[in-house]
């Protein structure tokens, strides 16, 4: 069953039960009204009759002169009052009865009689009366029952009055009420299925809106309307939707960067295989090689291989970065740094390059080894863009309660239009002068994820003719956080 078939038919069910619920008890309510106001009447009429009978008795008596009259004295002078009552629409029978013999000595429409009424337990003076039906259809009476005394002697008079039009009216009533709760809730069915359906109708925008994300239409938007719980599931969809095409986004760019990726480590590995090849071929095939050919062969060989080496290794390092759980502990910056420069000194001096390490010393939680390879990358960069005679700085500081890392070089620069590409693996801006320096592209893209890992930021700062500036910014460990540095340089 649908959600909107629930609603509809557990309200309509709600709506009836309280309609008759209301309808019956208001019927109630009036039915029992009009008996009070019915009995009062007919007891008011009793009273009068008893008032009679009462009055025809003593007026005998008077008339005869005596002190008290016999009991058929008494009971000639009610029958004589009795028959002088005209039977009316309402008054339609009567009957008086002695209470010590227990048999009415008088009655007119016996057949209204034949059962009458017992006075309440303890109270055998009260006047009661009862709801009798008649002998024929639709016709009813209210009977009712009153103690009389006549000559000291005790009389129940029983009076049946018509109460048929007024049990009519009840029933048309009763009638009236059925229909009316019949009209009114079909006629609440219907507005409560327009409400319902007016409602829920956001549902259904819901529902296709879910069918089209689902057959792969990501930025499909369902409109937003109102502020009730329905507007916040379409604003909840909204956003799910715009995560699974950010996500799908994200997806699709791994994979075209995995397949740009792996077509530049295929051309990257071919260049220096075909060399190695083709030279140890040369090498195999001739019979005789001159030194200084055999020299040049040999040398040609060496690089290409150390250019392989040097692909494999940042390539492992790479991989081994996105999926290894390091343990970062705190080590001195300023121990760290001086290492690198004096393991690049060597190759700085081979490249006619001045490098100054200026470093507070400062306590960042890291992997050693790493670090030292993020440092090493970029001041190698920075070495491959300069020419020779040229400057290079290494200095780290404390701001803003990080520490902040320099690399600066004052060689070729880069474009700016190609600054937010060079930390993609196997990019280089200059690629023929790369690879002769050595390059394979992969150096920024492993400094990237070493920083990452190590909850830092990198900025690249460069311009062509003036050189780079590479801004490095890690959180202090907690042992100094917030303190003031060990030494400065």
């Amino acid at each position: 069953m649908r959600l909107w078939q629930k609603i509809f038919l557990s309200t309509l069910a709600l709506m009836v039960l309280s309609t008759t619920l209301a309808s019956t008890l208001l019927l109630r309510s009036s039915r029992d009204a009009l008996w009070e106001r019915e009995g009062q009447r007919a007891v008011t009429q009793q009273q009068y009759l008893a008032g009679l009978l009462r009055a025809g008795v003593v007026s005998r008596r008077l008339q005869q002169g005596a002190i008290q009259l016999s009991r058929e004295e008494a009971e000639l002078a009610a029958r004589q009052v009795l028959d002088q009552q005209a039977m009316d629409g309402y008054l339609t029978g009567l009957a008086l009865l002695d209470e010590e013999e227990g048999a009415p000595f008088f009655s007119m429409r016996d057949e209204l009689f034949h059962q009458l009424p017992s006075p309440p337990a303890g109270e055998p003076g009260a006047t009661v009366y009862q709801l009798c039906p008649g002998g024929r259809e639709g016709e009813w009476f209210l009977l009712c029952s009153m103690p009389v005394t006549l000559e000291s002697r005790s009389y129940r008079l029983y009076a049946a009055y018509s109460v048929g039009s007024l049990q009519q009216r009840l029933d048309r009533e009763a009638v009236n009420a059925v229909a009316l709760c019949l009209g009114m809730s079909l006629t609440g069915a219907g507005l409560l299925l327009a409400l319902v359906w007016f409602l829920l109708r956001p549902l259904a925008a819901l529902d296709e809106s879910a069918r089209r994300v689902s057959d792969g239409h990501y930025d499909e938007q369902v409109a937003v309307r109102g502020r009730d719980e329905l507007a916040d599931l379409a604003r909840d969809m909204n956003r799910m939707a715009a995560a699974v095409q950010e996500r799908v986004e994200q997806l699709e760019r791994v994979a075209e960067d995995r397949k740009i990726f792996i077509g530049n480590l295929a051309h990257e590995m071919k260049t220096p295989l075909t060399s190695i090849l083709g030279f140890a071929d040369l090498l195999h095939l001739q019979k005789e090689v001159p030194d200084a050919q055999r020299v040049e062969y040999a040398r040609v060989i060496s690089e290409e291989a150390k250019r392989l080496r040097s692909l494999s290794g940042k390539l492992l390092e790479l991989i081994t970065l996105g999926s290894a759980s390091l343990d970062l502990a705190p080590a001195s910056l300023k121990e760290v740094a001086e290492a690198v420069a004096v393991s690049l000194g060597p190759v700085m001096a081979q490249s006619g390059l001045t490098l100054t390490c200026d470093c507070f010393d400062l306590a960042l939680d890291m992997d050693r080894e790493l670090f030292k390879s993020l440092l090493y990358n970029l001041l190698d960069n920075g070495r491959k863009a300069s020419e020779r005679g040229g400057q290079m700085a290494l200095a780290a500081r404390e701001v803003d309660g990080q520490a902040e890392i320099l690399v600066r070089d004052y060689g070729r620069g880069i474009p700016r239009e190609e600054l937010d590409k060079v930390c993609q693996p196997f990019y280089m801006v200059d690629k023929s002068r790369s690879r002769k320096a050595g390059g394979v592209g992969l150096g920024l893209a492993l400094c990237r994820e070493i920083v990452s890992v190590h909850g830092g930021t990198m900025d690249i700062d460069s311009r062509l003719g003036e050189g780079t500036l590479v801004t490095l910014r890690f959180p202090l460990s907690a042992d100094q956080r917030g303190g003031k540095h060990l030494a400065e340089p």
